[in-house]
């Protein structure tokens, strides 16, 4: 590879920084990381030099300390497809049981008007019995 680094270099350099998933993001590992997925060879001193890659560097490192997943968040797809089949079953199960209740309601407050309950009386709350 030439002396220099060409702005395509330095893009693809700056697009690997962007995309960067591993917790820890060091000029070591972004060597190597360049040498083994770009065939870039050059020393950290190359890298660092350059305005657009420190500040790439800068803002990645910031982005992988601040916990931008929320809790509960799954990074493996499979495990997310199979959390996202169970909550849609989950979803639809407890879809048709409020419709149950609902018209159950329905029911209720068609024979609480019919025998003249009030909506006072109904909302009465329920009396705790003591145990002996």
């Amino acid at each position: 590879m030439g002396k220099h680094l060409t702005q395509k270099d330095v893009a693809r350099i700056k697009k690997l920084i962007d995309e960067w998933s591993a917790p820890k993001l060091t000029w070591p590992l972004l060597v190597e990381a360049c040498e083994k997925k770009l065939g870039i060879s050059k020393t950290r001193q190359s890298y660092a030099k350059l305005t657009e890659l420190k500040i790439a560097m800068k803002d990645r490192k910031a982005a992988l300390k601040a916990p931008t997943e929320k809790a509960g968040w799954i990074n493996d797809i499979n495990e997310a497809n199979e959390r996202i089949e169970k909550l849609t079953e989950d979803n639809q199960r407890l879809k048709a049981v409020n419709q149950k209740l609902l018209e159950r309601f329905k029911i209720w407050q068609a024979n609480a008007d019919m025998y003249g309950v009030t909506q006072t009386k109904l909302d009465q709350p329920l009396v705790q019995f003591s145990k002996r």
